[in-house]
């Protein structure tokens, strides 16, 4: 959202923003509480949340945490530190192209695509539990949009 601000700051050369311009900005200052408190929340509670997550995990996939639990847990704790990011930012296309496609080819790349879905759809689990609902709306969809991208074939 901000990049996009301040592109259409830069767009606006000799001239006032329209009122659709400020809506943006109106809107996502409106939003910035909740998006500071999301961000706070994975901050704090990160490594907690990705732990919860990959005890989990290990209910139905006990072989691959024991194997690969570490870098699992390294993953993950990226994973929120840049959807922190993108939340508070407001920017799900530095997300999607910076961060998740990248994700994605990895993961293809050591061919853990199911496992790396399972253990993403048990982070959401924790993260509807340990978040309030308007937080979870802001966080949930950079989760999904990581079981998506590991879930094509």
């Amino acid at each position: 959202m901000l990049a996009n601000f301040n592109q259409t700051l830069m767009q606006a050369d000799g001239r006032f923003l329209n009122d659709t311009e400020l809506q943006e900005l109106q809107t996502y200052a409106q939003s910035f509480s909740t998006r500071q408190t999301a961000y706070q929340v994975l901050s704090n509670k990160g490594e907690a949340l990705v732990v919860a997550a990959l005890r989990q995990l290990a209910t139905t996939h006990r072989q691959e945490v024991q194997t690969h639990g570490a870098k699992c847990k390294r993953d993950m704790s990226y994973a929120l530190k840049e959807i922190a990011k993108a939340v508070l930012m407001d920017d799900s296309e530095v997300f999607q192209q910076g961060f998740a496609l990248w994700m994605e080819n990895i993961t293809r790349a050591v061919h853990t695509t199911n496992s790396a879905a399972q253990a993403y759809t048990c982070l959401k689990t924790v993260v509807n539990e340990a978040m309030s609902a308007e937080c979870v709306a802001l966080v949930v969809p950079y989760i999904d949009d990581l079981i998506t991208s590991f879930s094509r074939t």
